[in-house]
């Protein structure tokens, strides 16, 4: 009787757990899926930040950008999402500030109401004119004026409940106006937070940046000590910079166009013009000037040149109205100089930031993805490289103007004595010569 109990006391305890195991999963604390997607996608940009760019291949690096501009993207839309909450709390803080300024202004004109007709109604007592009505003879009189009398404690009623409900609607008013600046002050600590995850998601993206342009310099600096002794490694080198900083420039355009919405965000939501868009720097000719009988050697070049710095901190120096890397400015200036000597004064253009790149790509190749960035060269009309690809967008590629046939004084020139100032054609194009001769 006694192993029957026990059996029975343990056969009940397995059914209370077993229904109690449910409820004990269900109570247990859970991640929420967004704040875990939120972290994986931090944790991602936070690795993407440590890349080593020089090592790098060109799809882990289209991934770390990828990542970066998603963390950006995201932690944005959240600040968007805390401001317009923000926006919001104040704007229901001043409507229950309006509200209660208006009861208390209605609250006020019906005390004054109910004075004034307390004072007449101690002057004038209603039993007196219910005793006038009584004593009259006529009927119709006494009829209306019982009418009146009843009208007027009707509205004495009425005033009454107005002022309790004006009261009433006050108290829950100034209710409302203190959660509102609860949620406000809430709201304004979480756009605190979000401003400062926007500014760090942008200062790994900066990182990321700054690693890749030192990247680019090192690479460019290589292909150019190369292309003496190594023409083929030179330009694979080239190609691999030309590569990496149209990435850059896509992130930094990217980066860009995110900032000029921020701030046309900021100046509607301050019910402000929106600031002018940028516009684009025209694109210098590729044609400069003729070439003519001038001698006179050109002055040294120091310092930047007056070129400045391009897409990628790419250093510019112009020399000679040609801008290029100043890595070759010395090899420029010579060849310029020695062009000079044998009467000829050549001119042209040089350095091409990639956005230039991607306008030369639409007015020759067509307006689609396809032929922007797919299409052979050789398929645009004249042939264009296609962005990433070209060497002018590191300031290491020229092309001279009247050079546009094997038969100029310019391309005869150039063949005989290019090579030795380090610079090669481009069979396909005549006016084309780099470093590399890619």
């Amino acid at each position: 009787m006694r192993r029957r109990s026990r059996m029975l006391t343990l056969a009940a305890l397995v059914a209370v757990i077993a229904l109690a195991a449910p409820q004990l999963a269900g109570s247990a604390p859970r991640q929420d899926p967004q704040a875990e997607r939120d972290q994986v996608r931090s944790e991602r940009a936070a690795l993407a930040a440590k890349l080593d760019t020089s090592k790098a291949s060109l799809g882990q690096l289209d991934d770390a950008i990828s990542a970066l501009q998603e963390n950006v993207a995201a932690e944005e839309r959240a600040l968007a999402k805390a401001e317009s909450a923000v926006a919001q709390a104040t704007k229901d803080i001043a409507d229950a500030k309006k509200a209660i300024a208006r009861r208390t202004d209605e609250i006020g004109a019906l005390k004054i109401r109910m004075r004034e007709r307390a004072v007449r109604a101690y002057v004038s007592p209603s039993g007196d004119e219910v005793l006038t009505v009584l004593e009259t003879k006529d009927f119709t009189s006494a009829a209306e004026r019982r009418f009146y009398v009843d009208l007027k404690a009707q509205d004495d009623t009425d005033l009454a409940d107005r002022l309790d409900g004006a009261v009433t609607d006050l108290a829950y008013q100034k209710r409302k106006a203190t959660a509102a600046k609860k949620r406000a002050d809430s709201q304004r600590a979480e756009q605190q937070k979000r401003t400062e995850s926007v500014k760090a998601a942008q200062a790994q993206q900066q990182t990321l940046a700054d690693k890749l342009s030192a990247t680019i310099a090192d690479q460019t600096n290589r292909s150019v000590v190369l292309a003496q002794t190594d023409r083929a490694l030179s330009a694979k080198i080239a190609k691999e910079a030309a590569a990496r900083l149209a990435r850059l420039a896509a992130q930094q355009a990217a980066q860009d166009e995110a900032n000029r919405r921020a701030a046309v965000a900021a100046a509607a939501a301050a019910n402000k013009p929106p600031p002018p868009t940028p516009v684009s720097a025209p694109i210098a000719p590729s044609n400069q000037a003729p070439g003519g009988g001038e001698s006179t050697p050109l002055p040294p070049v120091s310092g930047g040149g007056g070129g400045g710095t391009g897409t990628g901190g790419i250093p510019l120096c112009t020399v000679g109205g040609i801008t290029v890397n100043c890595s070759i400015k010395t090899q420029l200036q010579n060849l310029l100089n020695g062009a000079r000597a044998d009467g000829l004064a050549l001119s042209g253009g040089g350095y091409r930031d990639p956005s230039s790149q991607i306008a030369l790509r639409k007015a020759h190749c067509g307006t689609s993805y396809y032929a922007i960035y797919q299409m052979p060269a050789s398929s645009c009309h004249p042939p264009t490289a296609r962005p990433g690809t070209s060497q002018h967008e590191l300031g290491l590629a020229i092309d001279f103007s009247n050079c546009q046939s094997r038969g100029s004084a310019c391309y005869r020139w150039l063949s005989g004595h290019a090579s030795s100032y380090g610079f090669y054609n481009l069979p396909s194009e005549p006016w084309h010569w780099s470093t590399t001769g890619n």
